[in-house]
């Protein structure tokens, strides 16, 4: 199928182009919406959604106690002690778009009730049989998808994903969501200082697989179109928004893999070493660029 041949928010088909025939997948192009700002991926070729998901780079790969999983670890964690913030008493959590459930095995860790999404049958398999979570590999079409509703409902690295978000994420909140619950949200930010320095080689534009690029200021006009009300927004992550700069700052030496699938692995010595020289550089523009809402993240806290 072809994909996005208008705009994916606003419907809209006049654009400007960004980025022409990307290097990696030519059948593409980010192009600009004219009407309402939205930045998108244009396809121009059939392509089979069924392999968009199956190449190395979403492998399902065993990396516990790697470098990678420490860090993420750590991020999940502190994303916990901020929902955590926002509710007195812990309750109900569905993770929509799981992945290997990290993210669900801490939560229940920390004392949610949790409750996962993951269509993956790799993904969804690993997060039942190594962290004991309770998933749905369903497509999601619309009311409820448990027996109850949630206090919290995360969706990491999915909007971008979504062909038609809006009816969707309506029906997703109204049907699945207490009233006054918690939604959180994290995507990659177009307006990244690593996105400006990498450009069409941004390791976050990952085309074919991410329709959407959103800013900020268009995510957040998306999000209260829906009803939700922000309560926080950050910009830092360590590992994809500091990883995400050292694999831009190895793209200007010619650098072509992706920094993520190599550390998941764990092969690479001499990787690891220009990892190691370059992440305190990494660190400090990450920080930086996070403080002026150019973090490679945007991660918003919202309520119904």
């Amino acid at each position: 199928m072809t994909m996005n041949l208008s705009c994916p928010l606003c419907g809209s088909g006049q654009y400007d182009i960004v980025y022409e025939k990307l290097a990696y997948f030519p059948d593409a192009d980010i192009v600009k919406c004219r009407q309402c700002g939205h930045l998108y991926t244009l396809i121009i070729k059939e392509v089979d959604t069924r392999d968009l998901y199956s190449d190395a780079v979403y492998k399902v790969v065993e990396n516990r106690d790697s470098i990678y999983d420490r860090i993420l670890n750590r991020e999940y964690r502190g994303v916990i002690r901020q929902i955590n913030s926002f509710n007195r008493e812990k309750g109900k959590l569905l993770d929509f778009g799981s992945g290997k459930g990290k993210f669900g095995m801490l939560a229940k860790e920390d004392g949610w009730e949790v409750r996962c999404v993951e269509t993956s049958p790799e993904r969804a398999a690993y997060a039942k049989e190594v962290y004991g979570l309770e998933v749905s590999t369903v497509f999601y079409e619309g009311g409820a998808i448990f027996p109850f509703r949630f206090d919290v409902l995360t969706l990491f690295h999915v909007l971008e994903h979504l062909p038609g978000p809006e009816v969707l994420l309506r029906e997703l909140i109204a049907a699945n969501v207490e009233k006054g619950g918690l939604v959180v949200f994290e995507v990659p930010n177009i307006k990244s200082l690593q996105s400006r320095i990498a450009k069409d080689k941004w390791i976050h534009l990952d085309v074919p697989r991410h329709i959407h690029h959103f800013s900020p200021e268009r995510l957040e006009q998306f999000l209260r179109q829906l009803g939700l009300k922000p309560l926080k927004t950050t910009y830092f992550s360590f590992h994809l928004g500091v990883l995400g700069m050292v694999d831009t700052l190895l793209k200007l030496f010619g650098y072509r893999n992706n920094i993520i699938y190599e550390l998941k692995n764990k092969k690479n010595k001499r990787l690891l070493l220009k990892v190691a020289l370059l992440l305190p550089i990494a660190i400090l523009l990450e920080s930086v660029a996070s403080g002026l809402r150019r973090g490679a993240v945007i991660r918003m806290y919202l309520t119904g």
